[in-house]
């Protein structure tokens, strides 16, 4: 009868240890880490975000008008970003992969709402297209 309990308790004790194992394995994918940690704002000035870490896709709209002008920068001091910016359905007006710090300005020479996607990969900095009104004043 004592061996028979002692076997039971082996049993248990070999059946914690398996469970504590899986509980590790299956919790280690569980610290992936954030995908998101900052700020970002879109109005109809712009698009801008800061951020410690951006690991996704931001995206926002702007309406823009023919002979507005977009101002992008970006700055990373890691990780880069793929950008797109353009018109449903149509072919964009911007693409840039894996950008790390760049400023320039796109012309717009059509009138609609543009789409303007961000994905960051382990970035972290800022990034803002700013509207510059092409009406004379």
């Amino acid at each position: 009868m004592q061996g028979n309990t002692e076997r039971q308790f082996k049993l248990k004790q070999a059946a914690c240890v398996c469970m504590l194992a899986a509980m590790i394995i299956l919790l280690t994918g569980c610290g992936t880490g954030s995908v998101f940690d900052g700020s970002r704002v879109s109005d109809a000035s712009g698009f801008r975000m800061e951020y410690s870490i951006l690991n996704r896709e931001e995206s926002a709209d702007l309406n823009l008008t023919e002979g507005d002008r977009l101002r992008v920068s970006l700055s990373h001091t890691e990780g880069s970003a793929d950008v797109i910016v353009g018109m449903e359905g149509k072919t964009p007006i911007y693409r840039g992969n894996g950008q790390q710090n760049a400023d320039f300005v796109l012309e717009i020479a059509e009138t609609g709402s543009y789409h303007i996607s961000v994905s960051g990969h382990q970035a972290k900095g800022n990034i803002s297209f700013t509207r510059i009104s092409g009406e004379i004043k």
